[in-house]
Order: structure tokens, then sequence, then C-alpha cells
């Protein structure tokens, strides 16, 4: 048995990965490492004492949500069996090590265990049926993290506070008097800067300065500065700045809301397992697919495993997957 446990951690060290699945695979294994060679019943472990393994600080209450066996980690462990297989047979293994649960589900009272068993290497004529993938499901549920668990980059403290901003009437006014003036100072200086080159003379390097005034200044400032408050207005979520947050943080979104008479911007990460290979999804423009949207795109394959997103419902369907004609 230990060195059915030891192919899996094999494996994982050879296709490292920050996936969440991926880090409670590598708990589970190197847990049921340590306890090789007790019977099985002592190699079951409950979903606290994976966590616990992972050094991830997550309340109890969360747990539950935050392992996902069935839409999370069952997901990207059948879609990369057959690698552990092929690995199992190249270590002249008779077995493979296979992931499993209670088949009860836990109940009142009884928590669910996991474990790691010894299954027969499958024939090798089998190998693509047996791990034929279930591709009926085209619907995902997103999740919304808290906003404090969104660590925002120093500066930005101050004005979105526990990472949001309240909107007042006042407030509204500054942004859009602020864009005007932003704007309205562009157009002007890419005016003077075009008077100034209808006058015939000489092409120096003042010239092409001015030159770049006029056509890619305003095309700058339109795109940094007035695009994404003009579509956060009007789309209600756009894809948060780089700058917004800490640099190791993983995408997040700007929205607007209301609560009662009150709106707020407030930063968010909206995100959901993929149903096609278990990693995370995340929100990001559509373009050129979809322009004008945002889209949930893997992590793990940005381009082709693709969902749709309705941040009132927090739901999405399957736009683009291997599964799709």
């Amino acid at each position: 048995m230990r060195e059915v446990i030891q192919c899996l951690i094999d494996w994982l060290d050879q296709v490292p990965s920050d996936q969440k699945a991926h880090s409670i695979l590598r708990a589970l294994a190197e847990e049921s490492l340590k306890k090789a060679d007790f019977d099985e019943e002592q190699r079951k472990f409950t979903k606290k004492e994976i966590v616990a393994a992972t050094n991830e600080l997550i309340d109890d209450h969360k747990v539950s949500k935050w392992m996902d066996w069935k839409n999370t980690v069952l997901p990207y462990w059948e879609s990369r069996k057959k690698d552990v297989i092929q690995l199992a047979r190249e270590k002249n293994l008779d077995s493979f090590p296979m992931i499993t649960c209670d088949k009860s589900g836990g109940g009142r009272g009884i928590e669910t265990k996991y474990w790691i068993k010894s299954e027969l290497l499958p024939e090798i004529i089998k190998e693509n049926t047996v791990l034929e993938k279930d591709n009926n499901k085209t619907h995902i549920d997103y999740e919304i993290a808290e906003r404090r668990e969104i660590k925002l980059i120093w500066f930005l403290n101050f004005f979105l506070k526990d990472g949001q901003l309240k909107l007042s009437k006042w407030s509204i006014w500054i942004i859009i008097g602020w864009m005007i003036i932003v704007g309205a100072s562009v157009v002007l200086l890419s005016y003077f800067s075009w008077m100034t080159l209808s006058i015939p003379q000489p092409v120096t390097t003042r010239e092409i300065s001015l030159f770049i005034n006029v056509f890619i200044l305003p095309y700058i400032v339109w795109i940094w500065v007035i695009k994404p408050w003009v579509y956060l207005f009007d789309d209600r979520i756009i894809p948060a700045f780089d700058l917004c947050t800490a640099i190791k943080e993983k995408p997040a979104q700007l929205e607007l809301f209301k609560d009662g008479e009150q709106r707020f911007i407030r930063l968010v990460r909206y995100t959901a397992p993929c149903l096609i290979c278990g990693a995370t999804v995340y929100l990001d423009k559509g373009e050129p697919d979809y322009p004008r949207r945002l889209v949930g795109r893997c992590s793990e394959s940005p381009r082709e495993h693709v969902f749709s997103f309705d941040r009132v419902t927090r739901k999405g369907n399957v736009l683009k997957s291997p599964y799709l004609n």
C-alpha cells in the first residue's frame, strides 16, 4: 500500500499546481502515507482532518463548503486519473491509487470519510473507456468571496474600507466631473497639438511628440481612465485593475450594487469549479468571442473551458468545451 500511495504523491510532485483540489489530494496522500502500514479503516479521514493537513485557515462551519468533494475534487481527479494510472504502470505496480469516500455520504451525526484505496490497473485496451466522462451537466454555480478575503494593495485601503466604497450623490458627481475634466483636458491638448502641427515646419522630435499627443494620449485616457467607469455604471460589474489587489491575489472584479437607496462599489471575486477538469473558474473578459461580456474561464484551460456568468443568479452555462461540437 505504501508504494501505491507514494505513486500518487510522485504524480502530484510532477504536476505542481495551486489548485485547491491539488492541495486536497496532496494532504490526503501525505496523511495516508503516514498510516500506510495500518488497516484501511485507520486510513480514513474526515473533511476537517484533511483541511487541517492542507494548512489552510478555514473556519469549522466553512470546511464542507471549502472542500467541495463532488464539484471540485472529483472532476479534477477524473480528468487526471489516467496520468496516475500511467505512472503506476511505469513504476511496474499492479495497482494504482484510487480516491474514494463513504457511499452513504454521511448523515446526521455521521461525518463522511475519505481515503485512498489500492485498485488493480485496468486493461490497456479498456483504458479509454474506464475514464469516460459524464458530460451531461452543463450548469455551474458561482460563489462570491467575502470582501475581507481579498487583499487590497496598501494605498487602496483608505478608499475601499472593508473592500467597498459607499457612493453618495456628491461622490457620483465628483466621479462624473473628474471624467469630464480629464476627457476635456485631453481633447484640448490634442486640439492645440493639432493646430501646432498644421503650421508648416521641419519635422523634429517635438513634432513627433505632438503627433503622439493628438492620437495616442486620448486613446490611452479613454481605455484606462474613462471607459472602465462608463462600463461599470452600464454593466454593473467589470474586471478590477491589477493595481487594486495585492500581487499574489487571484483575479477580482469591481461591482456596483444597491442596498435600498444607497449605492456601493465593492471589490468581489466570483469563482466556480470547472465542470470539465475541476480547476477553478475565474471571471475574465469575453473578448474576442464574447465581446462586452464577463465569462468564466478555467484557470487550467482558459480558452477551451468557458462558461457564461449571470451576476444576479450567480449561475452559468457551458459556452465552450471539448464536448461541444
